[in-house]
């Protein structure tokens, strides 16, 4: 492994995605850039937001801006899947990771799946899972195709189209009762995407749902 490693680094190198330097997909000095979010949990920051919570307790790394806003549409748009356990290193050093029985995430409606090849919350939480050694599940199924969030400017219609998003997959439904679930998002905004998800996992008697995010647009 370690002389597959060698020749992947030899002939495909990796380049800071900000300054362009040879190395890992950040070099210390953007990282340093970054702007990290001290807050255990940001649940009360969505009140404005949201009547109703479902979810336990949010997570979010860091502000979306500047170096981390590359980071995440290079995984997303620019097919860089390469940088999902580097991001998935990210969160597991700078957050706390609860006690939890599985991880999840965010699902892509099917047709954007097709159309991207893949889905960055996906690999992201399989990397996590990987460091953290917990099982990884696709809980979720996203039953319309909607625009992304980032494209709605207003706030009203933004969580109006969340409502009734999700449901649970039925070969999942008896395993997550009474469990724990760290469910992963990348960015959050207004915190409905993480609210609708969390609600059908509440309603399948969830037990504890503890959101987790890379990056925030919180208005």
């Amino acid at each position: 492994m370690q002389i597959k490693n060698f020749f992947l680094e030899l002939f495909f190198p990796e380049f800071c995605l900000n300054c362009g330097k040879l190395g890992p997909p950040l070099c210390a000095n953007c990282y340093n850039d970054l702007k990290f979010y001290f807050i255990a949990n940001q649940k009360d920051e969505m009140k404005k937001n949201l009547n109703k919570i479902y979810f336990d307790n949010l997570q979010i790394m860091a502000n979306f801006s500047g170096c981390l806003a590359k980071l995440i549409k290079a995984i997303k748009y620019e097919n860089g899947r390469n940088i999902a356990y580097f991001l998935a290193k990210m969160l597991y050093r700078h957050q706390i990771i609860p006690q939890v029985d599985m991880i999840t995430f965010i699902p892509l409606h099917p047709y954007k799946l097709r159309s991207r090849g893949y889905n960055q919350g996906q690999i992201i939480a399989f990397e996590l899972g990987r460091i953290t050694n917990l099982p990884v599940k696709n809980l979720l199924f996203k039953k319309e195709n909607t625009l992304a969030q980032a494209t709605i400017k207003n706030q009203e219609e933004r969580l109006a189209r969340m409502q009734n998003l999700f449901t649970v997959q039925e070969k999942y439904k008896q395993l997550i009762q009474n469990k724990k679930i760290l469910l992963l998002d990348d960015i959050v905004t207004t915190g409905a995407t993480i609210n609708s998800a969390s609600q059908v996992l509440k309603v399948a008697q969830v037990k504890q749902i503890f959101a987790i995010a890379l990056g925030s647009k919180m208005e």
